[in-house]
């Protein structure tokens, strides 16, 4: 599913680098295989992660363990600039599927026109965050270049809510007979807290299991927040916790 992605291992940690998306934050970062035991192991991964993407605007660290506890460190992270976050990977079967609501339509995104509304639905969620416009629209654009390219290739799809021509939310999948992953859930910021994304949820899964009906089901959420908090109650289980310390230059 990661084909775009070159991966290394060492003995410490393995290096993903995505050379087609430089500024792919998760695309070009280091995830090390322990937590680090002492102040001098903070700056020795640090030291090492900014080496593993030099070319990059930012460093991005990762720690794949279970129940992983970071809160001795954390200060020493955030003193260099880092902010510190817990995700999870939920898993199940399905998503519940609460229907659609009237006049809304589900399709899967397949015409220019279509994908165009992907993008600028997109890039108005990473503005509305924060994002720098220029920064997210360069994202956006490259991100996107390579997810129709993957759906072209069969590989996996993008879907959409449309209530009449107006795509109120959208959500791709990449797939494979044994695993299919959610990617980048975005609802219009006239349509949230409306159920448009549990019901976005509910049909994607429908068409993912249609498709691939042995496969598990997997999406990743930042721990604590109302997207976790839906995964959860669509029926998605947590299977796994990772700490990311995340870094941009100044």
């Amino acid at each position: 599913m990661g084909d775009q992605s070159e991966w290394t291992e060492y003995t410490d940690r393995f290096v993903q680098r995505t050379p087609t998306q430089p500024d792919f934050w998760f695309g070009n970062r280091t995830i090390f295989k322990t937590l680090p035991e002492h102040a001098t192991d903070v700056e020795d991964q640090i030291s090492m992660a900014q080496a593993d993407n030099p070319g990059a605007g930012f460093t991005v660290m990762f720690w794949d363990v279970a129940e992983a506890d970071l809160t001795p460190f954390a200060n020493l992270f955030e003193a260099s600039g880092y902010e510190i976050e817990t995700g999870i990977t939920l898993a199940g079967d399905a998503a519940r599927r609460p229907g659609l609501p009237a006049g809304v339509v589900f399709r899967q995104i397949v015409s220019d026109a279509d994908w165009g509304a992907v993008i600028d639905l997109q890039l108005a969620g990473m503005i509305g965050d924060g994002f720098d416009p220029n920064t997210a629209e360069s994202y956006i654009q490259k991100s996107f270049a390579r997810r129709r390219q993957v759906s072209a290739a069969g590989r996996g799809g993008w879907f959409g809510l449309f209530e009449g021509d107006l795509l109120v939310a959208d959500m791709g999948l990449v797939w494979s007979p044994d695993l299919v992953r959610y990617q980048s859930v975005e609802t219009r910021e006239s349509h949230r807290r409306r159920g448009f994304c549990a019901v976005l949820l509910g049909e994607v899964s429908a068409f993912a299991s249609k498709r691939f009906p042995d496969a598990r089901q997997v999406i990743v959420a930042e721990a604590g927040t109302s997207a976790a908090r839906l995964y959860e109650r669509a029926g998605f289980v947590p299977v796994e916790r990772v700490v990311s310390a995340s870094r941009t230059p100044k």
